[in-house]
């Protein structure tokens, strides 16, 4: 009865997220794409197959109903140089606030290109003035267990973009299940992510003056504002398997497979293992982005240590990632549970 039960449910998620998606399907033409970046080299690593497992606090990003999993309170600091000289970091930390409550989560997530001169035709050696690229998301997260079983969790965040003088703010939010079975650790991870308000530009640059009737001689030219488009959020569904395929007395390897459903892309899948000796050492590996169209490379590798101190655990992770004729990008996460 149980299997049935999870079964309709999941069928009612892939039902509900293709309505979604089939309204707003516009192939490489969403805004705010650094929310589709992956968080921690943890999932990173094992070709972000992740939904599924989302056992730490990288779950915010990948599943939110994964956050009933931390029983402590947990911080990780993630940093990436990403592609183009630009840079990629994430914080965040949760509150287990107990079963009966849930657990609370704040995040932030921040992609930035480096301080430059702003150059025009007149001024190619620069005009005195600098410029930089920020891309911010801000966050809340609540997950709670509906059963020993069953859990859900949410996100809530507020999304900014700017660009020297001009700027664009948004709001979304993440949903996600997690369905943990009695059998080998199987787990079904269900989530949608990015479902919110269309992000739209304005500011300074956007200004102009105007001569309200050029055929008219004397008149004073006004000042307008010129309107720009708005551009969907990568909203994008996730269903996800993950199971221990091997269990031995001093380590085990799990073996997990995302199917995602994005709506500037068309569907693909990630696939990843992980291999864990004694909690304490893991060595991860995968593949992500298989079936997406012009994807770059898609080869993950990485590895991770956790030193037990006191009461306390400290985890040192790190990933690579293959984008093939693009470079290459290296991410390191430290987390720390307390």
């Amino acid at each position: 009865m149980k299997i049935i039960k999870l079964t309709l449910f999941i069928l009612s998620w892939i039902i509900l997220s293709n309505l979604l998606l089939a309204q707003t399907s516009k192939v490489g033409t969403t805004g705010a794409q650094f929310l589709k970046i992956g968080v921690g080299a943890g999932a990173v690593g094992r070709g972000e197959a992740f939904v599924a497992t989302a056992n730490d606090i990288s779950a915010i990003f990948w599943n939110p109903a994964g956050l009933t999993q931390l029983k402590q309170r947990e911080a990780m600091f993630m940093h990436s140089n990403w592609l183009a000289s630009l840079s990629f970091d994430f914080a965040g930390i949760t509150l287990p606030l107990g079963e009966t409550v849930g657990t609370l989560s704040f995040f932030t997530t921040i992609l930035s290109t480096p301080e430059d001169v702003v150059r025009t035709v007149y001024y190619p050696e620069g005009t005195g003035e600098t410029f930089q690229s920020v891309d911010l998301a801000l966050g809340v997260s609540y997950a709670r267990n509906l059963t020993d079983q069953l859990s859900v969790g949410t996100n809530v965040k507020y999304i900014r973009q700017s660009v020297w003088k001009m700027h664009g703010n948004s709001w979304a939010l993440d949903f996600g299940v997690m369905y943990q079975a009695k059998v080998r650790n199987l787990k079904a991870g269900l989530a949608i992510s990015n479902f919110g308000v269309p992000i739209k530009f304005a500011g300074e640059s956007a200004s102009l003056f105007v001569d309200s009737d050029p055929n008219f001689t004397g008149n004073t030219p006004v000042k307008a504002m010129l309107q720009t488009e708005s551009w969907e959020l990568p909203l994008a569904f996730r269903f996800g398997l993950a199971f221990d395929a091997l269990q031995m007395r001093h380590g085990h390897l799990t073996l997990s497979a995302d199917m995602i459903n994005p709506n500037d892309n068309n569907e693909y899948a990630n696939f990843g293992c992980e291999y864990a000796i004694k909690n304490l050492v893991f060595i991860r590996a995968g593949y992500r982005g298989l079936g997406m169209e012009e994807s770059e490379g898609g080869l993950t590798v990485g590895g991770g240590l956790t030193f037990p101190i006191v009461s306390s655990q400290l985890s040192i992770n790190y990933a690579f990632v293959n984008y093939g004729r693009l470079e290459a990008t290296h991410r390191y996460d430290l987390a720390i549970t307390f």
